[in-house]
């Protein structure tokens, strides 16, 4: 049973006032009983409901009160589906912590990027996460928040050596395993197909580190098909109209093909798209990431594997971070260079995953998976394996940036050891042992 506590916050922040000043009056006996509510309670019709703060008390990791401050997401377009689950994961991990969530969209350009930092900073904001769609907008977007001090975390994409090791507002940095994961869908792909024939590859976007190691785990996987022939179309820059122009503008130049390796589920909707529109039947199909209409068409057969990280996941791992640091919750170095696991979908598992996993509401405890409001019994509720930077950019040369020295001392193994065992619960832990991480 709720305590009274818990009651009378929930109270504030969604019982209903005649007046504002009502509400407030209500705050004011709170304030006096040394009960703390979150600013959210105070807000407008979009206020965060807070009931995952609620019920897990208001003392932060420190032994002050929580603070609650409004944060913001950036995403390159709302357009992708991608990025609209990425978005709407944010809100509701957000709104479960009872912290208000803005958006931004910055259409990749690194000028809009960097201009909507400063729009936070006007605004007296404290924190950003999102996903930067190239290296470039990666690295100015990191370096804005470091100048105007907000903390920030982000996914997907950075360049190559830089880490948040170079920046202490860069919170954290989380992104599957793409060289990892790729080679894994390219080698299903290969064997669905019989291992011969031709497999048109619709790259991503240019610049992003995620595209160069999806197409890096392809090569990697090719090496083992002779058999296997690759035609690259034009870049689908993530999106399923570009995808659907490339792919639809490359089969007059390709007499036969066995299937089509996607850079993304957005890429590979329209790829499908396009395959509908033009009768042909029988083209093995994947993707990556998860979006939950493409988990549909793995269902139907209209799509045979992708990689589910999750985008929403990934924005509410995100979110508690900045929401975390923003309460003096401290990360060591590995803790904020991560891998997100990744679990691939088949045709096999597709229907248990949308009834378990892909509901309006996603199936997590938000506030479980912060340290301020569990310091004792926090749970990423998804495998998060600490990357080795020197593993991931093997070969790569050190040019535009250098692996700072603090990874020198980085106890890398203890972070992993302790991440594997915080993983506890959650609708993806009976698929621990399966996640690709």
């Amino acid at each position: 049973m709720a305590s009274t506590e818990s009651r009378l916050v929930d109270m504030a922040h969604h019982g209903q006032f005649a007046h504002p000043m009502s509400r407030r009056a209500f705050l004011s006996v709170l304030g006096a009983a040394g009960i703390v509510v979150g600013a959210g309670a105070c807000g407008s019709s979009d206020s965060p409901g807070g009931s995952g703060a609620a019920a897990s008390g208001q003392a932060s990791a420190g032994g002050g009160n929580v603070k609650y401050d409004k944060t913001w997401c950036q995403v390159t377009t709302l357009s992708n589906d991608f990025f609209v689950a990425f978005n709407e994961g944010g809100k509701q991990a957000m709104k479960a912590l009872g912290v208000s969530m803005a958006s931004f969209e910055d259409q990749g350009n690194v000028n809009t990027a960097i201009g909507q930092v400063g729009n936070v900073r006007t605004a007296g904001g404290k924190s950003i996460f999102g996903t930067p769609a190239t290296e470039a907008q990666a690295a100015a977007v990191t370096k804005a928040c470091q100048s105007a001090g907000i903390v920030y975390a982000s996914s997907y994409t950075a360049p190559a050596w830089y880490t948040p090791a170079d920046a202490d507002k860069w919170a954290r940095f989380i992104t599957p395993p793409s060289v990892k994961i790729a080679a894994a869908t390219a080698k299903a792909l290969f064997d669905k197909v019989g291992g011969s024939g031709t497999i048109i590859h619709v790259p991503g976007q240019k610049g992003s580190s995620a595209d160069d190691q999806r197409t890096a785990g392809l090569n990697m996987a090719l090496k083992d098909y002779p058999n296997i022939k690759i035609v690259t179309a034009t870049p689908g820059n993530w999106t399923a109209e570009d995808a659907r122009k490339s792919f639809t503008n490359i089969l007059p130049s390709v007499k036969d093909f066995v299937g089509v390796f996607a850079q993304n589920d957005s890429e590979a909707a329209g790829v499908i798209a396009a395959l509908d529109a033009q009768g042909i039947k029988g083209k093995v199909v994947t993707g990556f990431d998860g979006n939950k209409q493409n988990i549909q068409y793995i269902a139907s057969g209209k799509q045979y594997l992708t990689s589910a990280t999750i985008g929403g996941l990934t924005a509410g791992l995100l979110g508690v971070t900045v929401f975390d640091v923003i309460n003096g919750a401290k990360f060591e170095l590995p803790e904020r260079f991560l891998s997100q696991g990744a679990l691939l979908v088949t045709p096999d598992s597709a229907d248990k995953v949308l009834n378990t996993i892909y509901a309006n509401q996603l199936p997590f405890d938000w506030a479980k998976m912060s340290k301020t409001l569990h310091p004792d019994n926090w749970d990423p509720q998804t495998l998060l394996n600490p990357i080795d930077p020197r593993e991931l950019y093997a070969g790569v040369p050190q040019e535009q940036y250098k692996l700072n020295s603090a990874w020198d001392t980085a106890d890398i193994a203890a972070v992993r050891s302790t991440y594997a065992a915080a993983f506890k619960s959650g609708p993806l832990f009976e698929y621990k042992s399966a996640l690709v991480a």
